[in-house]
C-alpha cells in the first residue's frame, strides 16, 4: 500500500513539474533552482531548493556506495572462499576511492567497459 501511494505522489509530482516546465511564455524552467526562484522569488527560492537538492544527491551517493561496497563484498566472497574476510566498511572505501580514479578520466568513452562490468555485477 506504501509503495502505491509513493508512486501516485511520485506521478503527481512529475505531472506538476511538467506543468511548471513552461508556465511562463517564451522561459523555460531547465533547472530546479530557477523553478524554485520563479515559484518563491530570488532570495528565498534557493533557501528552499538548495537543501532538498542537497539531501537527494547526498543520499543517493550514500546508497549508491553501500549498494557497490556490498556487491564487491559479494563478489569477492564467491570468488576466493577461503581468502580472509574483509570488513564491508573497507569494501566501500574500495568502491568509493575506485569512483573516484574513474571520476578523474576526461570522458564517458573511457568507462564504457567498466559500465559494462558494473552492470553485469549488479544482475546477481
Amino acid at each position: 500500500m506504501v509503495l502505491v501511494v509513493s508512486w501516485c505522489m511520485t506521478l503527481r509530482t512529475l505531472w506538476q513539474m511538467i506543468q511548471l516546465h513552461e508556465c511562463v511564455p517564451g522561459k523555460r524552467f531547465d533547472r530546479y533552482i530557477d523553478l524554485g526562484r520563479h515559484a518563491f522569488g530570488q532570495r528565498l527560492g534557493p533557501w528552499i531548493v538548495l537543501p532538498q537538492q542537497l539531501i537527494v544527491q547526498v543520499g543517493c551517493d550514500i546508497v549508491y556506495m553501500v549498494t557497490g561496497g556490498k556487491c564487491l563484498k559479494q563478489f569477492m566472497d564467491m570468488a576466493c572462499t577461503n581468502c580472509t574476510q574483509v570488513r564491508q566498511s573497507y569494501w566501500i572505501l574500495i568502491f568509493g576511492g575506485i569512483h573516484f580514479f574513474l571520476s578523474q578520466l576526461p570522458n564517458f568513452n573511457s568507462v564504457a567497459g567498466v559500465s559494462l562490468a558494473t552492470a553485469v555485477m549488479s544482475l546477481r
